[in-house]
């Protein structure tokens, strides 16, 4: 009987810990804000960029510096040419290789050489410094294109974060709502039941009621997405549950004009600016190519050693020069200045389409933040005398001189004044973000100051 009740409490006791449920990890902002930069794929793959930029430059350096190569060859055969110059470069030829039975019918020779060759190219009218200086251009575009996906990602994980704390604010006021709620219309049920009330307010207050349930379990929804999405936004198990908190009362206010924010984007937004680069790269590319015709000129060197067996002693010699070249007929030349004067132009007017894109988006978040800035205002009003209304309204309904229908009404209309307050102050925030983003301006603590963290 001990064993029996032994495995009974073994059995209870692992599952009630089975279906205990997991606690939820407290994640502060600016904790969070760093595990997303941490993480983030697309900055990591900015920073490869950047990688691959800097290295396309050395390359392109590299032209100006001496190629050299070793290379070693086993060679035999009796081709009367090859056999002639191979007694040559090793030193064995004689007289007596003169007689034309030789030189007609030479026995097979074995040869073999070990040579070390090099080019330098001394001259061609700045195509190598054009080269190098295009792609240093790309290296700093692929340095502004990293710092704007940097500011994307803090935009990305504020909006996400101030998300889940607004649905994790809202059920705690929702929570509430709908339990007073239910205690209202359980207890109007039995007095509709006895006479006391009318039954059309009693169900009207139910209709309601409803409605309010119905946006409780979208709100959980909306919670319980947003807490996958900031898991993988981090990283992190999709299903690990979190808390997010913010203080959503403190107002936070814009500076300056609307002309001097709209001249901060066009000129400092980060993605504008590596576009200004790629097209200045782009423009050097294609007066690159107007000059792909003119002569080159590169000195060249070969030493070698050539002997009829390994470690056997032979010949050495040795080749300098220099080579000019130059395309009489290319036919492919008229086509790659067309098509790179077609992607600097493309370039252009993306740039320019970009430029305008900033100004009408900097003007319109601009003006939506002084909208938001006066609602904010009549947000708090509103919260406030709803607020007022409900508390008011209980002692009126419990006095029989308001109806039940009135009371939950009250109560829904607090739960929406308070919902609105709290998405005007959230987007307020995230406005302000996106304007210094578009500035070229965003940094974490800044998102930490306006968030208060």
């Amino acid at each position: 009987m001990k064993f029996f009740f032994l495995i009974i409490t073994i059995g209870v006791l692992f599952s009630s810990g089975a279906v205990q449920a997991q606690v939820p990890e407290r994640v502060t902002y600016k904790d969070y804000l760093q595990q997303v930069l941490d993480y983030y794929p697309l900055l990591k793959e900015q920073y490869a960029s950047i990688e691959k930029a800097v290295n396309e430059k050395a390359l392109a350096a590299s032209a100006r510096v001496p190629q050299l190569w070793a290379s070693a060859d086993f060679e035999n055969g009796n081709d009367p040419v090859y056999v002639f110059g191979s007694l040559l470069r090793q030193n064995r030829f004689s007289s007596d290789d003169f007689s034309l039975n030789r030189l007609n019918s030479p026995k097979p020779l074995s040869n073999n050489s070990a040579s070390v060759e090099g080019q330098w190219l001394l001259f061609d009218f700045s195509q190598t410094t054009a080269h190098i200086k295009s792609a240093g251009l790309l290296t700093e575009s692929a340095r502004f294109l990293a710092e704007s996906t940097r500011m994307e990602a803090i935009l990305a994980a504020s909006e996400v974060y101030s998300r889940l704390a607004l649905t994790q604010e809202l059920l705690k006021v929702i929570d509430t709502v709908t339990t007073d709620g239910d205690n209202d219309v359980n207890a109007a049920e039995s007095l509709s039941q006895k006479g006391f009330i009318l039954g059309a307010d009693f169900y009207l207050a139910r209709m309601t009621q409803t409605k309010l349930l119905q946006a409780r379990n979208e709100i959980i929804a909306q919670q319980a997405a947003l807490s996958m999405a900031f898991n993988i936004l981090r990283g992190s198990d999709p299903a690990l549950p979190v808390q997010a908190a913010l203080n959503f009362e403190t107002q936070v206010n814009i500076d300056g004009t609307v002309t001097e924010w709209i001249e901060k984007a066009v000129n400092n937004r980060l993605d504008i600016k590596a576009m200004a680069k790629a097209l200045e790269a782009q423009g050097i590319e294609a007066g690159s190519q107007k000059k792909s015709f003119l002569p080159k000129i590169s000195a060249y060197g070969q030493g070698s050693e050539n002997a009829h067996g390994i470690g056997e002693s032979g010949g050495g010699n040795y080749v300098v020069g220099l080579k000019a070249t130059m395309d009489i007929f290319d036919p492919g030349y008229g086509a790659r200045v067309k098509l790179a004067k077609a992607e600097t132009d493309r370039l252009e007017n993306q740039y320019k389409q970009a430029k305008d894109q900033g100004a009408r988006d900097t003007a319109e978040i601009y003006y939506r933040l002084k909208a938001l800035k006066s609602n904010v205002q009549l947000a708090i009003k509103v919260r406030d005398d709803a607020n007022k209304a409900t508390q008011l309204m209980v002692p009126l309904y419990r006095e029989g001189k308001r109806s039940i229908e009135q009371m939950i009404v009250v109560r829904a209309g607090f739960l929406e004044a308070y919902e609105q307050l709290l998405k005007l102050e959230n987007t307020s925030r995230q406005s302000i973000l996106t304007l210094k983003f578009y500035a070229g301006e965003l940094q974490a603590k800044d998102a930490e100051r306006i968030y208060e963290q």
